[in-house]
């Protein structure tokens, strides 16, 4: 069955340096399209400014670069095939960069866009700062692609299959991890934001783009502590919808 395309378009911030000289009145836009689905890089989706004539199509690393851009408010486009077209506006200082982070999928449900800005914590805590934390590997990464290669639908297999414990009773259950004397129960995020550990009981693989598992208190990433380090590791998810 064919579906449609989505865009999620992740604004990953407004860089502060001068582009090529100080004197420069135009502006840069930047950045690279990835797949929401497995976080490869997408080569000839087309990046313009309406009304520039001004245009840059995403190379084999998905990279794309825009010089001698107007600055102030405009609209950047994505085209991709006859499929996909995305308007979306934002300001331009002269001399400066914009950098852009693009996720989209042609073979995925069609999703309404997603903007977030990288000057704030809602930039790390993304779909965008996922794929970016998974270059990095301190933890067990699950693409989309990988969750809908699963067998089952819920994630306590999942869990189980990353080393994990489940505890459940009365239909509640928690992932459980060890703080390097004890059991203890994991941090659970969803989205970006901490929800109770027995959350993970109502929810289902076929929800979810991605899932990141930490098993130990040392890889959890700064953005998912709650005050101080996890003492047991932490388990993030992501929406699909």
């Amino acid at each position: 069955m064919q579906r449609a395309a989505f865009l999620w378009l992740l604004f990953l911030g407004m860089l502060l340096t001068p582009a090529h000289a100080q004197r420069d009145s135009t502006a840069r836009l930047a950045g690279t399209v990835r797949s929401s689905l497995n976080g490869l890089p997408i080569s000839g989706v087309m990046v313009a400014v309406r009304g520039s004539r001004i245009f840059d199509v995403s190379d084999s690393t998905g990279s794309f670069a825009l010089a001698g851009l107007p600055d102030g408010r405009q609209t950047v486009r994505i085209l991709y095939g006859d499929s996909l077209s995305y308007e979306q506006a934002f300001d331009l200082q002269r001399g400066k960069t914009l950098t852009l982070s693009v996720l989209l999928d042609v073979a995925a449900t069609e999703l309404a866009p997603i903007v977030v800005e990288a000057s704030t914590m809602r930039a790390d805590k993304s779909l965008a700062g996922f794929y970016d934390r998974r270059k990095r590997g301190f933890g067990r990464y699950y693409t989309l692609a990988d969750l809908e290669r699963h067998p089952t639908g819920s994630p306590d297999a999942l869990l189980l299959e990353s080393g994990l414990q489940v505890r459940c009773r009365l239909g509640r259950c928690r992932a459980i991890g060890s703080d390097g004397a004890r059991s203890c129960v994991m941090s659970l995020f969803l989205d970006g934001m901490r929800v109770p550990a027995d959350y993970l009981s109502t929810v289902r693989l076929e929800e979810l783009a991605g899932v990141e598992v930490y098993k130990h208190a040392l890889d959890v990433p700064p953005e998912f502590w709650s005050g101080s380090r996890s003492a047991c590791g932490a388990v993030v998810m992501w929406s699909r919808y």
